[in-house]
């Protein structure tokens, strides 16, 4: 009878959980997309002009052009692919496996986040995109890409998904020595950076594209975060 008592407990305390975080997502969502529109309005206020031009300075800097575009497109190549679809489901299922299999509470509430933080970046990033439908960089794309450029995909997925990956890693690490404390920052920083500057080195981005899709990525993981310190409202 004690056992008995105990199940529905603890199945009552997950249903609860889960209730949470699904309050999470939807405020997360909702204020994901809400930065993006804020941004937009933004550039719309700065004007077109000074909005191009601030893109075309960004450019200089990153643009592959004439032999550096050459050497270095395979290592761009594979950065941004890690933000592709493909790529991240995978890992999205792979991650999210292996916080299931443990059946604890806690590494089962990752596991629903790792799903909804990817499920959510892409399917608001495909809603947002048709939204503005903003055209293309007009350089030579250095791979092929398809759809509209505002925000990025690649970095609203590699900040708001993988980002929250390094998260989950920095507070399951939270209790260790100072150097291993910040090391999933570190890398969490360094791997976003780089498949956002990817998109821009490749010509498939404007600057100001990557950075609306990192300022969603950033506004999700903030929720997500207290969604984890706080599981039930």
């Amino acid at each position: 009878m004690l056992r008995n008592s105990q199940h529905l407990s603890s199945e009552s305390s997950h249903v609860m959980s889960l209730q949470s975080l699904l309050k999470y997502v939807l405020i997360a969502s909702l204020l994901s997309s809400a930065t993006v529109l804020l941004l937009a309005g933004v550039g719309a206020w700065l004007g077109l002009e000074r909005l191009n031009r601030l893109d075309s300075q960004v450019q200089q800097m990153f643009y592959l052009h004439s032999q550096s575009r050459l050497s270095l497109l395979p290592y761009t190549s594979f950065i941004t692919a890690l933000g592709s679809f493909k790529i991240s489901a995978l890992a999205a299922a792979g991650f999210a496996l292996l916080c299931f299999l443990q059946r604890h509470p806690r590494t089962m509430m990752y596991g629903y986040i790792i799903c909804a933080s990817f499920g959510m970046m892409w399917i608001l990033n495909t809603f947002l995109k048709e939204i503005f439908r903003r055209s293309r960089p007009e350089l030579d794309h250095l791979l092929v890409v398809h759809g509209y450029s505002y925000p990025s995909g690649h970095a609203m997925i590699s900040m708001g998904f993988y980002g929250m990956l390094f998260v989950i890693w920095a507070i399951e690490w939270k209790e260790r020595d100072v150097i291993r404390r910040w090391l999933p920052v570190i890398c969490g920083i360094l791997f976003v950076l780089l498949i956002g500057v990817s998109r821009v080195m490749l010509g498939v981005h404007y600057p100001t594209d990557v950075f609306a899709g990192f300022a969603a990525g950033f506004v999700w993981i903030g929720c997500m975060i207290q969604g984890i310190k706080h599981p039930a409202i």
